[in-house]
């Protein structure tokens, strides 16, 4: 009799416990769910004891620096995940460029349009970039709340400078950059489909800039630029 008892208590015992999708089915995911429930605090908030893989959907802001060249400093970003087999993701953005400044917040050693009336004033930078690449979401099974992020790929964009829509107050007019980007984060899960996070990500990049000083034509200056953003601002929506 003991000896049945225990056989079938046996599939309970060494099933391991599968990884759960938003949507109910089963899945591959380093995000799987601990077999041991969150008992630290058995009345009131608990931490998740696992959290949903599939799709996750983030919201990236909210500046960034320019290390070597410059970089619009405000941005606003949306990131889209996909997962492919457990830890490995691939990742999909684009975001907004916003700043305000004048030719020597550009950098620029002059406006290259001394001597005319109205210009060189501080005014609006816009622009948008766009990336495309890799991410390894780590699992920690004593702490499947925290989940580490490593992430690569490629990054590209544009940005006008001032005025947008009207005259120029500099010679250089526009900056596109194309280039690798490398970065860190981390995500603390307050609920199974919802987190908070931090992203710190350097883009060494090709910088190519736009000049057309006044009467002449327009003509195109290489450089390097190497921007840091710091990213303390994320919200992450898994689904």
């Amino acid at each position: 009799m003991v000896v049945l008892i225990d056989l079938a208590r046996a599939p309970e015992v060494f099933a391991a416990p599968p990884t759960t999708n938003r949507g109910g089915s089963t899945s591959g995911s380093t995000s799987k769910p601990n077999s041991k429930p969150n008992s630290t605090n058995p009345t009131g908030f608990k931490l998740p004891d696992f959290v949903y893989g599939g799709n996750a959907l983030s919201l990236l802001a909210p500046v960034q620096v320019g290390l070597v060249g410059y970089v619009p400093r405000g941005r606003i970003g949306i990131q889209y995940d996909r997962q492919l087999h457990r830890a490995h993701w691939l990742h999909i953005g684009i975001a907004g460029l916003f700043d305000r400044g004048g030719y020597k917040d550009f950098r620029m050693p002059s406006c290259g349009l001394v001597g005319q009336t109205g210009t060189c004033q501080a005014g609006t930078v816009a622009g948008t970039d766009i990336w495309l690449g890799y991410t390894y979401k780590l699992y920690i099974e004593k702490a499947p709340f925290l989940v580490p992020i490593f992430r690569a790929g490629v990054a590209g964009g544009f940005w006008k400078y001032p005025n947008l829509y009207g005259t120029r107050e500099q010679s250089r007019e526009l900056s596109w950059t194309l280039g690798f980007q490398a970065g860190v984060g981390l995500r603390l899960f307050l609920l199974r489909e919802l987190a908070l996070g931090l992203d710190v990500e350097f883009r060494p990049s090709l910088m190519v800039h736009r000049e057309r000083p006044a009467g002449q034509p327009a003509d195109r200056d290489p450089a390097f630029s190497l921007p840091i953003q710091i990213l303390p601002l994320v919200l992450e929506w898994r689904f």
